[in-house]
């Protein structure tokens, strides 16, 4: 199978430099237990629902989507084991720093043991540009199980890469959206973005720091009863009382930042994709130099109203609703949404999961962590993702986040109190 590179997807894949890699990490965390053979034979039974998981990108004469003729699934999967000491967030933060080989398919899986308390975690890194939450979902979104269930180890891989006939221009053309704006792209080279794996945008290398708090999710409703808002509402008022302290940390100067919070919307020829809807860049700026956690609330909920008053967002319960484990999907399409080109400092992404547990094989899935590296101006990506009666609250940033978590559950205790 092929299909051409969108002019969207070739802005996203432009982003992701060598010295500066952009790309999403998944993190569950799950009971010990988990072998890289189980873990390879699952991946191998399912993968077929994910097809670009399989694909790269051939640069000539267009740039398309292709199954990789060398795909070798064991590649992309490996075991390591925490140094004694070490923190996930850590080891996430050095693993964000590591380029997706653009010469394979993009994404990277590491089953990662000596975790504190024994557990395990998988944490999977790929590029947002896979998936589209249409006819290209995560891999993830069909890996997980809502019963537990032993996991056969004798799949074998039997696929074969089709070997498809180049796209005709015209195919080209009705791939990149408008025809006649996409003619104009296409002459003006903006295919050309991904040929040769040369990327077009000139970045200074960039270190990341990874921090992660968890809330319950009990505590955010009360919250949200207390005040007359929404659970969207209090969750992103956490999340800027973290900007608020990180800024704080640095010294720097306590302004509202304008972020780019992706919505789910719903539009009538969207409903048949993967995830039900169209997950679009919005911008806010947040009240940072708002002094009174209660008054940030009342702020954002005034900012956020007006976009539930127009009937177009997706509630929440759909989202939590949908089929296998859509947050997976859902973040990666929410990461992509930073080429709408609006600039914005942060990236705020809220993702409600399943209030029941997950598995994958026998091991249930205890937490769930969504990471997206910071591009372009972007000095902070929070990740939000509330599953089985939890929320967690995951950032990347660059400069370090050591005061996160306490800024985070403070709000909480604080908006609880004078509510």
């Amino acid at each position: 199978m092929s299909d051409p590179v969108t002019v969207a997807e070739a802005a996203l894949l432009a982003r992701d430099q060598v010295e500066a890699p952009w790309q999403q990490a998944l993190v569950l965390i799950m009971a010990p237990g988990m072998s890289r053979a189980a873990l390879l034979s699952r991946i191998t039974e399912r993968i077929g629902y994910a097809p670009r998981f399989r694909r790269v990108v051939d640069p000539w004469p267009v740039p398309t989507w292709v199954d990789d003729p060398q795909f070798n699934l064991a590649g992309h999967v490996e075991q390591v084991a925490l140094a004694p000491g070490q923190r996930l967030q850590d080891w996430l933060a050095t693993a964000l720093s590591v380029p997706l080989p653009h010469s394979h398919p993009l994404w990277a899986l590491s089953l990662v043991d000596g975790l504190a308390g024994g557990s395990q975690a998988v944490v999977v890194r790929i590029h947002p540009a896979l998936v589209d939450g249409y006819d290209h979902i995560h891999l993830f979104q069909e890996l997980l199980d809502e019963v537990s269930e032993d996991i056969t180890e004798d799949h074998t891989d039997d696929w074969e890469p089709t070997v498809a006939a180049r796209p005709e221009f015209g195919a080209l053309l009705a791939g990149l959206g408008d025809p006649v704006a996409a003619a104009g792209r296409v002459a003006a080279g903006v295919v050309g973005l991904v040929a040769g794996g040369v990327r077009t945008l000139t970045v200074e290398p960039r270190r990341h720091y990874v921090e992660a708090a968890e809330v319950s999710l009990d505590a955010v409703a009360a919250v949200r009863d207390a005040y007359g808002v929404t659970t969207h509402d209090v969750l992103v008022c956490l999340a800027t009382a973290g900007l608020r302290a990180w800024r704080e940390q640095q010294g720097a100067p306590l302004t509202d930042e304008v972020a780019l919070i992706p919505l789910a919307v719903t539009e009538p020829e969207v409903l048949a994709s993967a995830i039900g809807c169209r997950v679009a860049p919005s911008f806010d700026r947040l009240p940072v130099s708002v002094d009174n956690a209660a008054d940030r609330l009342v702020a954002i909920s005034t900012l956020s109203r007006a976009r539930r008053d127009s009937g177009v967002s997706v509630p929440a319960r759909d989202l939590i609703e949908l089929a296998g484990f859509a947050p997976a999907t859902i973040h990666a399409v929410a990461a992509g949404t930073v080429g709408s080109g609006r600039p914005h400092t942060v990236l705020v992404a809220n993702v409600p999961g399943p209030e029941q547990p997950r598995y994958l094989g026998r091991s249930r899935i205890s937490q769930v962590h969504a990471v997206t590296s910071t591009s372009d101006a972007e000095e902070l990506t929070v990740s939000i993702t509330s599953y089985h009666g939890r929320v967690s609250f995951s950032a990347a940033a660059v400069a370090p986040l050591d005061q996160w978590v306490g800024a985070i559950t403070a709000e909480l205790d604080q908006l609880r109190e004078l509510s």
